[in-house]
Formats: structure tokens, sequence, C-alpha cells
């Protein structure tokens, strides 16, 4: 079977998105993930409050920590390779739409895989390179002939409502009419979860996903295009 590539704009979006998926996946196709950012604008868990690293130390020593929570997390999920863009963390727009696009075509032009994964348009969070990610991907996604179907990883309203304090605004959720596809993750479940705990820098944000997990089902959900 032809590769899968999944494109996320951050170091854990793929454990705290479509782990369970991308695990699935790898187990019968060569999966492969392309991260945009290096993940260094984010909050440290692993900081000491005491440090005397000077600002940029922190912010390199948080790139590479969390350069290698990922290749961790991806071990885990079966991911064959990691291909690092290292964009800095936040700063994804549209001034950058094309320069992103060039690269993940020139990777995909490689591996010729049929499906791609990212999350939806609406970054999932509200988060703007999540949707810059997802934006540029489906723009790759339409110009490449071998690439058959794209999946946006989405969550459902009632995820969103287990989630409604994680970010500044969060997006609505989907209906399940909206909803093209769900895959049950059951059999994959302690492999999300110890792909989310490989990311020991974003500690904070694992507790608060992990506690709407607890009362939601364990499945994935996706909204999926098509080539015409």
């Amino acid at each position: 079977m032809k590769p899968v590539v999944a494109v996320f704009a951050h170091p854990d979006d793929e454990a705290f998105g479509p782990s369970g998926a991308l695990a699935q996946l790898a187990k019968t196709r060569d999966v492969y993930l392309i991260c945009v950012t290096d993940g260094a604008a984010g909050i440290n868990s692993l900081a000491k409050p005491d440090s005397k690293q000077s600002e940029s130390d922190k912010v390199l020593t948080l790139a590479d920590i969390r350069h290698e929570e990922l290749l961790e997390s991806a071990q885990i999920l079966g991911i064959k390779k990691v291909f690092f863009l290292n964009y800095e963390d936040g700063t994804l727009s549209n001034n950058l739409y094309h320069e992103i696009a060039e690269k993940i075509q020139k990777i995909l032009d490689q591996l010729q895989p049929e499906l791609l994964l990212t999350y939806d348009i609406r970054g999932v969070s509200g988060h703007l390179d999540h949707i810059t990610v997802a934006l540029v991907t489906t723009f790759v996604f339409e110009k490449s002939s071998y690439v058959h179907e794209l999946w946006y990883y989405v969550i459902t309203e009632k995820r969103r409502e287990a989630f409604k304090e994680y970010f500044i605004y969060f997006p609505p959720g989907y209906k399940k009419e909206q909803i093209d596809k769900t895959i049950d993750v059951s059999d994959v479940w302690e492999q999300k979860l110890q792909a989310m705990h490989k990311h020991e820098s974003q500690k904070h944000d694992v507790e608060k996903i992990l506690a709407g997990y607890r009362v939601l089902p364990k499945e994935e959900n996706f909204v999926i295009r098509k080539k015409h």
C-alpha cells in the first residue's frame, strides 16, 4: 500500500490529535510526519523557576527538547520518519504560505503518498499555526495528482465542550452529520497515551487533554476531502 503523510504545525499535534489513527495506519503502511515549526514558543513544564539561563537559551533548549519528544512519540506510533521544517513557532501566516507549500511539496513528491492527514481548517483549537498548515496542506493536496484523499482531524461538539477553556477562542465542534469518518481507536489507546506522555515539556497541556478524554469515547473523527 502507498504511504501516508501527516502534516502538523507543532511537535505534539500528532499525539494530541489523530495519534490513534496514525498508529493504526502504521500497522499496514509507511507513515511519515512533517512538522512545520520548532515548537519553541510554548510553555516548558520542565523549566526550573530559578534557572539562570538567558531567554534565548531557554528558547533553543525548548526547541531541542520538543524535537526529541516528537521523535520519541513518533517511534511509539510506528511513524517511519519525521521531517522538520523548523519554522519559528507562532509565526506562520499567509506571507509564508507558498514557501511552506514548496517545502512540503518536495517531500511529498519524493514519498508519493496517497493519503494526507492534518488538522481541519478551523485548526481544531483555533491556533493560527494550525490553520496555516491546514490551508497549505489543502493547497498541496489539490496540486498533487498522486494524493487521493485528505483527512482533516476534527472534534465533535461534545469534545469541544470538554476543552472549551483550553484556548483563547475555541471554534465550534462538528455535528455528527458533518463528520465523514469515525475511527474506533480503543485498540491503540495505550499507544496514544504513551505518545502524549512523551511530550513531557507540554505536561500542562497533556493533563488538560487527558481530563477531557476520560469522559469521552475512544474514537477520532475526520472530515474527508477526495479528488473529483
